[in-house]
């Protein structure tokens, strides 16, 4: 596949028409033709993200927030924005970027982030501008649909799900061919009325060029006649934002603590009174302070980078706000949304992760949201780095857990292994033991709930999981849904451990960085094979 192609993709799940104007998305460093195999997506490119397409070996980084808006006007190694430019060139890194069309999207990030909240009745909070023009042709009957294919060869007549939309109306076309003209239809300076057709279609703004070329190119007139103009067209199915409506009413202080469980968020703060019921939900992941007037006549609104002048403005509107980490609730619809992309290159051997190294670049003191309470399949929230550290006069015990397990059949003789650390990297307690015959993916569930015994006891309040099978963690992290029967009851009780910490992350790491754990597995077969079990 090459860069091209990925765009092609890239462009139906997201069109870049759907983007805010002065946005800039797309393939902002790289090269069309060039091979892709490996796509790291990232909310945006920093410094340790691409450190981490460069050792992983990733070709292309596919972001959400575009380093590129305003102009370089130099390449200097000393200023951060154009060093990593010049990283991903002398690296052959490709670079694109999806941003406020991925936003509007039909099933882009806040239709992820609705769909997460369960809300009903759906629709865009603003809908997107069609970008469309009209093109209007009047051609001769018995050559309307040579033109009509040539156009929407070109890219016209697209609505929503249809394709070759277009319309037409029988009438007369009067002219005079000049001394100097060539006419299909009649003679040098004799007025002519003739039967044509008027025939019109929508052209996407950024095909309204090759529509017209090939109009002309397909008429049979030497000087074709045709209108040009531009619609006001909505969407319908895409726009800024989310709204609708919670199964059941809540109070706006819940749904701001459910928001922050679900979402996986430092934590969320309201405005107005948090008692106060509601049920009709506007939802924008990133800033949404512009889509305030669209919101008014909902009871509340989720988005991000809200200050006091927006819920002093709210509070006339009569509309609450839910103020969420720009940033990490954005990260978190996003992952979600690559599990899409990966669907849509499915056959095509392009490798989509998400990147493990970005980071919000806000950070917090104390406070922190608890899963304790999370909803449905939430994932516990992001973690700090492992260790112990003091909010106020409360010392917080920080641990790092590694698991993993395995069986040899699969199902066969199946074993665990747990790796408890401190934030210096010392190990605290291991596990190493046999569990009878199972599967591989039975025998991660058994090492992760040995593990959060051993950290419960260890008096672990804060707790990074590590872990290098993607299925457990994503089950965990409520990206894949829990369909094996078997392995529901074990899921159940891991995210009911998971909740009595209070804070805790569950992280997908490659089999060698997670070779201690790895190794006590390992032990543990070999003891027994050595023992005849």
């Amino acid at each position: 596949m090459l860069i091209a192609d990925l765009e092609a993709v890239l462009e139906k799940l997201a069109p870049r028409a759907l983007a805010e104007p002065g946005d800039n998305c797309g393939l902002l460093v790289g090269d069309h033709d060039a091979r892709v195999r490996r796509v790291l997506v990232a909310l945006e490119l920093t410094e340790p993200v691409l450190a981490e397409a460069g050792a992983g070996g990733f070709d292309t980084v596919l972001t959400h927030h575009p380093l590129l808006f305003s102009p370089l006007t130099s390449l200097v190694e000393s200023r951060p924005r154009e060093r990593m430019v010049r990283e991903l060139i002398r690296g052959r890194i490709n670079l694109l970027a999806h941003h406020t069309n991925l936003d509007s999207a039909e099933r882009g990030l806040a239709a992820i982030a609705a769909d997460a909240l369960g809300l009903e009745n759906v629709s865009p909070l603003r809908l997107s501008p069609a970008g469309w023009y009209k093109l209007v042709g009047f051609v001769p009957p018995d050559a309307v649909e040579k033109v009509a294919s040539a156009v929407f060869d070109a890219g016209a007549g697209g609505i929503g799900d249809y394709e070759g939309c277009a319309f037409s109306g029988e009438g007369r076309g009067w002219f005079t061919p000049g001394l100097e003209a060539h006419p299909t239809i009649g003679q040098l300076s004799i007025p002519e009325r003739t039967p044509e057709v008027r025939w019109e279609t929508v052209v996407p703004k950024n095909r309204v060029a090759m529509a017209v070329s090939a109009y002309i190119s397909a008429h049979p007139y030497e000087e074709p006649a045709f209108d040009i103009y531009p619609l006001e067209n909505v969407l319908t199915r895409t726009g800024l934002g989310r709204q609708g409506t919670l199964p059941r009413e809540t109070t706006v202080a819940d749904l701001a603590a459910h928001a922050a469980a679900l979402f996986e968020l430092d934590g969320c703060s309201w405005s107005g009174d948090g008692g106060r019921l509601v049920r009709s939900v506007g939802v924008l992941p990133g800033s949404g302070r512009s889509l305030m007037q669209e919101a008014a006549g909902l009871d509340v609104l989720l988005t991000g980078d809200l200050g006091y002048h927006e819920a002093d403005r709210a509070e006339g509107l009569g509309l609450a706000l839910v103020n969420a980490p720009h940033g990490q609730l954005e990260w978190w619809c996003l992952r979600r949304w690559a599990e899409t992309l990966r669907a849509a290159l499915a056959g095509s051997e392009v490798d989509v992760e998400t990147s493990e190294t970005w980071r919000s670049p806000w950070n917090s003191a104390g406070g922190g949201v608890s899963p304790a309470q999370p909803v449905g399949d939430a994932a516990p929230a992001e973690a700090l780095p492992a260790g112990d550290t003091v909010a106020g006069a409360e010392a917080i015990r920080r641990l790092r857990l590694r698991v993993d397990g395995g069986s040899r059949g699969n199902p066969g003789t199946g074993a665990i292994g747990a790796v408890l650390e401190d934030s210096d990297g010392r190990v605290l307690e291991t596990v190493s033991r046999v569990i009878g015959v199972c599967t591989n993916n039975v025998a991660e569930y058994r090492a992760l709930l040995a593990g959060l015994e051993i950290a419960q006891k260890a008096g672990a309040q804060e707790l990074e999981v590590l872990a290098d099978s993607e299925l457990l963690v994503k089950q965990v992290r409520g990206e894949y849904r829990v369909k094996n029967a078997g392995l529901k009851p074990l899921h159940e009780e891991a995210m009911g451990r998971l909740r009595q910490f209070r804070r805790v992350s569950v992280r997908h790491v490659r089999r060698e960085d997670n070779a201690e754990a790895d190794r006590l597995v390992n032990k543990a077969l070999d003891e027994a094979t050595s023992a005849g079990l």
